[in-house]
């Protein structure tokens, strides 16, 4: 039984030693044994075709190593941006999508002169719609782990295309999307910053109006209640009262000016929060102040019509400095 267990054994061995040897060929061109399975096909070309022919019947993994082969045997050939091109593809169809705008980023940093530059930044334009569309679908699910994770691979994607072409009307649409996907993921201070640069870095394209709205939007949804800061509030009306002026025939003007009334509501509100707060701690004359400037300001507001009261249960007569601070507020 021993004698059989250790022939078998020494079978195996002598199997696996040739089977070994059968995948290395001895090339007299390089003086070493090569592994014919990582042979490439006999030129760049025909390499090309036949990872892109992998592709097409749908065999990704082995398309992919085949470009990746590419690479080893071919790498400094005028074609090398074709096969970055077709990885990119690849990854794509593996919805593999960050790694694939990767590889058209190389395309583009390595080989700006390539006939497929703007069909690789189209490329990556498109993958940071898809990675912005998965990205709402997940936020929109409770439950879903890592629901900002395509949002923030989306941000990245979008910046490329900004970054390699700044002056090109899709760059515009990218860099407005970079702030709808900051907004996505309630970051409205950078969503702010980047509808900004629409306005500021692209004036003149289509994209001016929905910046407007979407950072007046951004400051009206991070805009907190009256007992706290104002400050957002305030920035909302400004941006509303921009958007307004520039484009008062819009469709959404009634919407902007229900968040405007919203907003001077409440800063009217948190007013008469500090002036109630001073009239409790009996400073009478900074009580004043605030109900008078609610009364004067914010005459649109409820918050007015409680003021006007408490102004005329308290009068008092006003002295010359005080006349011309009602005339100043009135302004």
């Amino acid at each position: 039984m021993k004698k059989y267990f250790i022939f078998v054994l020494v079978l195996v061995c002598s199997l696996l030693v040739v089977n070994s040897y059968a995948q290395w060929t001895w090339t007299p061109q390089t003086g070493r044994f090569i592994n014919v399975k990582r042979m490439p096909k006999e030129t760049a070309e025909l390499q090309i075709e036949y990872a892109r022919s992998l592709y097409l019947q749908g065999d990704y993994k082995k398309a992919l190593k085949e470009t990746e082969k590419f690479f080893d045997f071919y790498g400094q050939d005028p074609l090398a941006d074709q096969n970055l091109f077709l990885r990119g593809e690849i990854k794509m169809a593996m919805e593999k999508w960050l790694e694939a705008a990767k590889e058209f980023q190389k395309l583009v940093s390595g080989y700006p002169n390539s006939k497929l530059y703007e069909q690789a930044i189209q490329k990556q334009f498109e993958i940071g719609d898809k990675l912005y569309e998965r990205g709402l679908k997940k936020r929109s699910k409770l439950l879903s782990f890592f629901r900002g994770k395509p949002l923030k691979h989306a941000i990245e994607v979008y910046g490329m295309v900004v970054s390699n072409q700044p002056f090109m009307p899709r760059s515009a649409e990218a860099q407005y999307k970079i702030g709808l996907c900051h907004h996505a993921r309630k970051e409205y201070i950078e969503a702010g910053y980047e509808y900004r640069r629409v306005i500021e870095n692209y004036p003149q394209s289509d994209w001016v109006d929905d910046a407007r709205f979407e950072l007046a939007r951004c400051y009206y949804e991070s805009s907190l209640p009256p007992e706290y800061d104002q400050s957002r509030a305030e920035l909302a009306i400004e941006a509303i009262d921009e958007f307004l002026r520039n484009f008062p025939e819009d469709s959404r003007v009634e919407e902007l000016k229900g968040w405007r009334q919203k907003m001077r509501d409440n800063i009217a509100e948190q007013k008469l929060i500090v002036a109630r707060y001073y009239e409790k701690k009996r400073k009478f004359d900074s009580a004043r102040i605030y109900y008078q400037l609610i009364a004067n300001q914010y005459t649109d507001t409820p918050s007015a019509e409680k003021a006007n009261k408490w102004l005329e249960a308290n009068p008092v007569k006003m002295s010359d400095l005080r006349t011309q601070f009602e005339q100043e507020t009135k302004k």
